[in-house]
């Protein structure tokens, strides 16, 4: 396991973070949910109101960004296509994870020879709080993530088999197979560690809301020599 220091030109000065933006995703996806199932107007109102509160909880005060935003979500009957529309306006408050070059990447998994690298075209890096690719061919699945303000790689055999359960990193059922880490424990011990996480890394991020499964996880897996 090697590490990337966060200070200086990796990481700005947050404004809200990828899991921020996931959780204010989730609430507008059930506000709209709600207007579909609720008809009494008085009762749309009430759980539109509370909705936006959250949401101004969250996000930063007295920004033009954020007031657009909140101003967007008075109409009664916010539809789909209106909130997938609006969501990524927030996007320039997000802190996007590190646009890291093919070296970087080396130097956080140094004994991988041939490291099979994200396809970084389809990653939207303000929906990023951890960075996760699978190596099908070989079974192996690569993280990137912070740990003790430093980015960490993580790389592990993951199961062909897919089952539905429950997702250790973001807490959500979905798509989840065994991940397991092989990490040296003495001079000739080793431990394998692990736990069911999304196949889906990008999925996982969308559904991530309070970055705590994902630090309980990765003191699972990680090395701890």
């Amino acid at each position: 396991m090697s590490g990337l220091n966060l200070k200086g030109t990796l990481f700005m000065e947050t404004t809200i973070t990828a899991y921020n933006y996931s959780d204010i995703t989730q609430k507008v996806n059930t506000l709209v949910s709600s207007y579909l199932s609720v008809n009494d107007s008085r009762m749309r109102r009430v759980i539109r109101d509370s909705t936006i509160a959250e949401i101004q909880a969250i996000l930063p005060a007295d920004n033009p960004i954020t007031e657009a935003f909140i101003e967007r979500l008075k109409p009664d009957r916010l539809t789909r296509k209106a909130a997938a529309a609006l969501l990524p306006t927030l996007e320039p408050l997000v802190e996007p994870f590190p646009d890291l070059t093919s070296k970087q990447l080396s130097k956080l998994f140094r004994k991988v020879k041939k490291l099979k690298q994200p396809e970084w075209a389809s990653v939207n890096r303000h929906q990023l709080t951890y960075l996760g690719w699978n190596d099908g061919g070989n079974q192996k699945k690569y993280l990137v993530a912070p740990y003790q303000g430093k980015l960490i790689g993580i790389q592990g055999d993951m199961g062909p088999k897919t089952v539905k359960n429950v997702c250790a990193i973001c807490h959500t059922i979905g798509n989840v197979s065994l991940f397991v880490t092989t990490t040296k424990a003495g001079l000739e011990t080793y431990t394998r560690n692990g736990n069911y996480i999304c196949r889906d890394s990008d999925q996982c991020n969308r559904q991530l809301t309070d970055p705590q499964g994902l630090a309980e996880f990765i003191e699972t897996v990680r090395s701890k020599r």
